[in-house]
């Protein structure tokens, strides 16, 4: 592991200068202590699996869909994504723009001082506990707008949602595109969402960088965490607060498929 210079602690080391750190053999040390946990969680699980009974359904019927048809919990987010964008964008475009800006951090942030420091320097924990909590108010205040934001027209017809929002009144003001056959849907679908996913976190690196003077290091500590708290928290929903035609609701409500 690399160690730390002076310049680098004075703003905000974890090591002491005068520390030595231990290097240590993966094994026995560290696939040890994997071998020693791989077998609690399966005990764990062996455990839970007897006490708690899994809401088992009849064989699957490929001509009839449950209600709701749930992905598995690691793309839960992206399918909670789904219900508030256009599908390209959600499944595609997204995960794929994701997992390239992951692949681009080691070009960005090029400085090797504090490599495996958890958080870099003293500034690194605030900072993650301001992205946290940004992220998620965000993300829960446009969820909620998007899902209880429900209003009717001249024809009683209700619309619901941001997108339904937005392409009612802008074909009602524009009416030439919809003679066209084009329409507003694209604004709602594609073009907000993807100003919004960059508008956010660009906002928050900008916050970071003023309020505590951040470098690099600092402002992809933000960044990662506003990805990976967006990751846990709409997981999070998809899992507990999405029920029966996807609708949100408290995770008491929730029942098993139909």
């Amino acid at each position: 592991m690399a160690q730390p210079t002076p310049k680098y602690q004075q703003a905000g080391p974890k090591v002491k200068p005068a520390e030595k750190e231990e290097m240590v053999y993966t094994w026995p040390y560290l696939v040890s202590i994997e071998a020693i946990m791989a077998i609690a969680m399966t005990l764990a699980l062996s455990l839970m699996s007897m006490f708690v009974n899994a809401p088992l359904l009849a064989l699957a019927n490929p001509e009839q869909t449950p209600n709701p048809a749930k992905a598995p919990w690691y793309f839960l987010g992206l399918q909670e994504l789904l219900l508030h964008m256009h599908p390209a964008l959600a499944g595609v475009i997204v995960p794929g723009a994701a997992l390239l800006l992951l692949a681009m951090i080691p070009y960005v942030d090029r400085d090797r001082r504090g490599t495996g420091i958890w958080f870099s320097t003293r500034k690194g924990i605030p900072i993650t506990i301001f992205s946290w909590v940004y992220t998620w108010i965000w993300e829960l205040v446009l969820i909620l707008i998007d899902e209880f934001w429900v209003t009717k027209d001249a024809a009683g017809q209700e619309i619901k949602g941001i997108e339904r929002h937005l392409t009612f009144w802008l074909n009602d003001l524009f009416p030439g595109m919809v003679k066209i056959g084009v329409g507003w849907e694209w604004l709602g679908k594609i073009l907000l969402p993807s100003g919004l996913m960059v508008a956010i976190p660009w906002i928050l690196a900008e916050i970071v960088r003023r309020r505590w003077k951040a470098n690099t290091r600092e402002v992809m500590i933000a960044l990662g965490t506003f990805y990976f708290a967006s990751f846990v928290l709409l997981t999070i929903i998809g899992t507990a607060f999405r029920g029966h035609s996807m609708l949100l609701m408290w995770p008491w409500e929730v029942t098993p498929p139909e």
